[in-house]
């Protein structure tokens, strides 16, 4: 499937035109009525439509702009294309099929369009590449959403909504988002929710936040007032009183006497049943076992700090902006990325030190670092909130650092229930690899490659070479190339440092390396090596090579990609194709 156009579309006034190609519209936001094909939509929010070439569409506007995002691709599957795309387009029926799909705020469809077309516009080398990638993590979450809808037609508006509750009973809810989500008016919502469950979507809520919170406090080792917060409560008074009006007993009462849910025994709880409360149990309270132990988590985490830059980058590729990053005003110098990093992310202190106090003031639901920087603060940081832990530098030769990124980015993405979008993405990495891993290898003598971070110290002229097991070896392993550099012993870092005037290579290995564009002395003397290619690269002025920003060489999906593009770029002196 190729990616034809990513546009966010700006309407004052009637538009009307016809689908360029098969692609989405997703409404954003201030629209009065679209008419895709022959539906109207009115008031619609956050809806997915797709259609094949030619799809009438007319767009109307509310008094103000309205916004729209389009997106054409077209389906074209070259004697490469992995199986499983094929079954899914089967599947889904790509290309004509006129479709809707009511994604909600919460889904990561708007994130992902939102970062989608912001790679795009870019200029970057990669970027589009990485938009692409982002596509088809959109074509996942787009089928998913397709499933659950067909799996759910007969009652899916009361359907939706308890879903919505079910996932985001611990935030604030009002009547409007309910009806907004099942796109239906706050009386006719409230009609059609009280003929099907006897409640009113708000009672309904309640009696589920209740559930909810007789689990954890029999399950859990949370304070009242901890209880409140992540049972939807601001104010453990008024959830006091609400506890005791629906179960007949406080809160400390029941924690105390371990009562059952068969307290229940009369007047309008005895229905309790109905919201299925072992549900609520899988779903919301979830032991999650890390690196340092277990977390236990309630809830989709919302509010998430970073103790690493790399943890930084799984979020920003999942669509989620971290809350707190540790070195965030650092982060941009040395974490160059095919999207932008948001503005306003907290500065959380030294990696090697993070400010704890600052940590706490955020009040986050979840903590994520490395292990190696994680584990002297463990403790403490799990006071502040849950805290996931991940091992991102082997102990042994017996797993690669490329595997450890595979395994966290994938594990990260289930707690926070974007595994689709992870999936999604990994699954577009493997197929670029395949596709630069073929353009590559007819135009190399060899395929021996090392790859080196440049840096001064003290005047002294510095690599880090990397090692079998390293993040960027597994890169060149993917793209079919084999490490020159061999220390003779394993280094868990995956590194070796060594003096550029001592180091010996032979076998004519192509000879690649990165460097921090603000270090003029290691670019200096970098450069006075004609055999030795700059990977961050951003222009040539005559033989010098001015860098660009630094490719993270222990970063997830996205700076993977960026290297993987970056050494293509190199190894056939062809930047064009692979911007």
């Amino acid at each position: 499937m190729q990616l034809i156009e990513v546009r966010l579309c700006t309407v004052e006034v009637a538009m009307a035109f016809s689908m360029p190609a098969s692609g989405f519209v997703y409404v954003a936001d201030n629209i009065q009525h679209v008419e895709f094909g022959d539906v109207r939509y009115t008031e619609p929010a956050d809806i997915v439509l797709h259609g094949g070439e030619g799809t009438p569409v007319q767009i109307v506007p509310r008094f103000n702009r309205g916004r729209f995002y389009l997106v054409t691709y077209r389906v074209e599957w070259g004697q490469h294309t992995d199986t499983q795309w094929r079954q899914l387009a089967e599947q889904s029926q790509f290309g004509e099929r006129v479709s809707t799909v009511h994604a909600g705020v919460e889904t990561s469809l708007r994130t992902l369009l939102h970062t989608m077309e912001a790679a795009w516009q870019q200029q970057q080398p990669g970027a589009q590449l990485q938009a692409k990638a982002y596509f088809l993590s959109f074509i996942y979450e787009w089928v998913q959403l397709q499933h659950q809808s067909s799996e759910t037609a007969d009652s899916s508006p009361i359907t939706q909504v308890i879903q919505y509750m079910q996932h985001f009973y611990a935030q604030p809810i009002t009547l409007k988002q309910l009806a907004e989500h099942a796109n239906y008016s706050v009386p006719h919502l409230c009609a059609l929710f009280k003929d099907a469950t006897g409640y009113t979507p708000i009672e309904y809520l309640t009696r589920m936040r209740v559930e909810v919170a007789k689990t954890l406090l029999t399950e859990s080792t949370l304070s009242l007032p901890e209880v409140a917060e992540k049972a939807g409560y601001r104010d453990p008074s008024y959830f006091g009183r609400i506890f005791k009006r629906m179960v007949g007993l406080s809160p400390l009462h029941f924690k105390r006497t371990g009562q059952d849910k068969s307290s229940l025994t009369a007047g309008p709880a005895t229905e309790a049943s109905e919201f299925n409360p072992l549900m609520i149990k899988r779903s919301m309270l979830r032991h999650i076992e890390h690196a340092l132990g277990e977390a236990e988590i309630t809830a989709i985490p919302q509010r998430i700090v970073a103790l690493d830059w790399t943890m930084a980058e799984y979020l920003l590729a999942l669509g989620i902006v971290p809350l707190g990053v540790s070195e965030a005003d650092e982060m941009p110098r040395w974490l160059s990325l095919p999207i932008a990093i948001p503005d306003g992310i907290v500065d959380v202190g030294p990696r090697l030190q993070p400010n704890l106090q600052r940590i706490a003031e955020l009040s986050p639901d979840l903590i994520i670092g490395t292990r190696m920087l994680t584990e002297p603060y463990y403790d403490a940081l799990q006071q502040i909130a849950p805290t996931v832990a991940y091992d991102l530098f082997p102990s042994s030769r017996q797993t690669s650092e490329y595997e450890s990124l595979e395994y966290s980015f994938g594990h990260l993405a289930s707690v926070l229930d974007r595994g689709a979008l992870a999936t999604g993405i990994q699954c577009r990495l493997e197929d670029s690899y395949k596709v630069m891993r073929e353009y590559i290898h007819p135009r190399i003598a060899t395929n021996k490659a090392m790859v080196a971070i440049g840096y001064s110290s003290e005047q002294h002229y510095l690599l880090r070479l990397s090692n079998d097991g390293s993040l960027p070896v597994g890169v060149l392993e993917r793209l079919g190339l084999t490490n020159a550099f061999k220390p003779g012993h394993y280094e868990p870092l995956g590194f070796t440092t060594i003096e550029m005037d001592k180091l010996e290579v032979g076998d004519n290995a192509h000879m690649m390396y990165l460097v921090q564009r603000d270090d003029k002395i290691a670019i200096s003397r970098l450069q006075k090596e004609r055999t030795w290619r700059m990977l961050n690269v951003s222009s040539h002025r005559g033989s010098r090579m001015k860098p660009s920003g630094m490719i993270w060489p222990y970063g997830g999906p996205l700076s993977v990609n960026m290297f993987a593009v970056a050494a293509t770029r190199s190894l056939t002196l062809q930047s064009s194709r692979y911007r």
